[in-house]
């Protein structure tokens, strides 16, 4: 949250046709990251990984399995991927060993043989749990059979992610009436209701209820507030409550509402994670809502409670710089880095500067390409692109990637609409530590004179959309 999201919210809620785009826009920012923390006193027993990884008798007729290379990494930590677990396969391709203590929650999965990765996608680790994964190479991301409590339970969520997809594809294509927007995301909410129903306190409900939230985002503010009520005591829904419902809250009743929702969450809440997010979450807020002072005194309060918490120091730290360096009303940091951009009959090259963006609002993300939530999301930006170009809006990518080869292969399949800085550019510069990279993809919408409107983490659009909309409407930073 900040300044402009706080003042404007209501006036796009009020437009029909802003409302129309933006549930739109909601919709297809769904199934990002939730984010996690890892407190090791909030942490139960290890989940055992075990299976078996062949490969097709028309590749290796060999027989022999051994040597492939098991890895579960979580994504979230900002100092880059944290393996969590690490196996390598015998003859027989068999594998088991047990996961380092996490937060329950989705990680990556990657299957190394050779020189690198062969294969990849996502599965849930939770206390105590017995996952058993069973593949085959090179078929093995969207096919392999990964069996445990919970991530049996996630393939509901999954099917019901699928079956979404593909009305959205038909809403943006067109084929679906502006009118019946509304009614579609009401009965895609309740069905992602249902799920969290059938798996409380499971990390699948989570991800359910956290999307049907997201679908009542800004169209039907009572019923998300009925929700969270109905769920009682559960702590899952008082982290997403903290979110989803201090926005409701704002939008209702004010800022000095919606903070005291986050109070009374706090005070309700019976687990030191959850304590922990909500508060920072308030800290944030404050901030954001320009109340310096008040910010100040819960950072005092709160560096006494979790004194000796390395992860919160490191938060402590990237609040303090973004503040200080990266606000609302700052000029962007310089840069320079050769782009390429696709003229219609050719690619050409040429250097673009933070000077070469100037003249209307501009889009700049960093992004890793390789990251599957990204590549997930990466129609949201086409979407945005397509939508507000010809508005005078500006876009620029700039990948993580060193590789020429993984850049080009990314936008060769998918199109590219806009500059993009070629692979290398981002690892020779020093934006990393002058715009405070901790966390990507990473996003700047900035004025028509550079100045930052607002930063932004991770593969949501709903919030940049606002911001966007509010810009172009009241025609400068505020």
């Amino acid at each position: 949250m900040n300044k402009v999201r706080l003042e404007t919210t209501h006036v796009i809620a009020g437009k029909s046709l802003g409302k129309s785009v933006m549930i739109l826009f909601i919709a297809l920012g769904m199934f990002g990251g939730c984010g996690r923390s890892a407190d090791d006193a909030d942490l139960g027993p290890p989940a055992r990984v075990l299976g078996t990884i062949s490969v097709d008798e028309s590749l290796d007729q060999t027989r022999d399995y051994s040597g492939i290379r098991v890895y579960v990494l979580d994504y979230s930590s900002t100092a880059g991927p944290d393996t969590v677990f690490r196996a390598v396969t015998d003859r027989e391709g068999y594998f088991e060993g047990a996961a380092r203590s996490v937060t329950p929650d989705l990680y990556r999965l990657e299957i190394h043989r050779g020189r690198g990765m062969v294969a990849d996608t996502t599965m849930i680790l939770a206390h105590g749990d017995t996952v058993r994964i069973d593949g085959v190479l090179p078929r093995f991301s969207g096919h392999a059979d990964i069996r445990s409590r919970e991530n049996d339970a996630l393939q509901l969520v999954e099917r019901l992610n699928r079956q979404f997809n593909r009305v959205i594809r038909l809403v943006s294509g067109g084929a679906v009436s502006q009118d019946t927007i509304p009614h579609i995301m009401d009965t895609w909410s309740d069905l992602y209701w249902e799920a969290y129903e059938k798996h409380p306190g499971m990390v699948s409900g989570r991800l359910a209820a956290r999307e049907s939230f997201r679908l009542l985002e800004q169209q039907s503010d009572e019923r998300m507030l009925q929700r969270i009520r109905e769920a009682g005591e559960d702590e899952q829904i008082r982290m997403l409550a903290a979110q989803f419902g201090f926005l409701a809250q704002l939008r209702k009743n004010g800022l000095d509402a919606g903070l005291a929702w986050i109070d009374s969450l706090e005070t309700e809440s019976t687990t030191r994670e959850t304590q922990r997010q909500i508060a920072m979450n308030r800290i944030e807020i404050l901030y954001d809502s320009s109340r310096t002072e008040d910010a100040r005194r819960h950072i005092r309060d709160f560096e006494a409670q979790y004194s000796g918490d390395d992860q919160v120091a490191r938060w402590l730290e990237i609040l303090r710089y973004d503040i200080e360096y990266l606000a609302r009303g700052e000029r962007l940091p310089e840069f320079e880095m050769n782009v390429t951009e696709w003229t219609g009959e050719d690619l050409v090259s040429y250097p673009m500067t933070l000077d070469d963006l100037q003249g209307g609002p501009a889009v700049i993300e960093v992004a890793r390409l390789s990251d599957r939530a990204y590549q997930q999301s990466f129609s949201q930006m086409v979407m945005l692109h397509g939508v507000y170009s010809d508005q005078g809006v500006r876009f620029l990518t700039i990948p993580t990637e060193s590789n020429p080869v993984t850049v080009a292969a990314f936008f060769n399949e998918r199109g590219q609409d806009w500059p993009v800085a070629v692979a290398g550019a981002y690892a020779e510069s020093d934006l990393e530590e002058r715009w405070n990279v901790y966390e990507l993809p990473v996003r700047f919408l900035i004025d028509h004179d550079g100045t930052i409107v607002r930063k932004f983490h991770g593969n949501n659009f709903s919030e940049l959309l606002i911001e966007l909309y509010t810009l172009l409407t009241n025609g400068e930073v505020q």
